[in-house]
């Protein structure tokens, strides 16, 4: 996947299924990792700020 194609989580899903070689399943679960983990923090601070009241700020992950 080239560095700056960004895609959704099931779009990664969708490729690891679709995957046969080992190296490109490795890359392709990586990728998916970081997508999860950024979509985990924009909704815990986005709870974080509907908590407090406060506006969230602009996350790029």
């Amino acid at each position: 996947m080239p560095e700056g194609d960004h895609k959704n989580w099931r779009e990664l899903c969708n490729a690891a299924l679709e995957a046969r070689d080992p190296d490109e399943l490795l890359t392709i679960v990586q990728e998916l990792k970081k997508v999860l983990k950024c979509e985990e923090q924009v909704r815990r601070d986005f709870r974080e700020a509907s908590r407090t009241g406060t506006s969230p700020e602009e996350i790029r992950c």
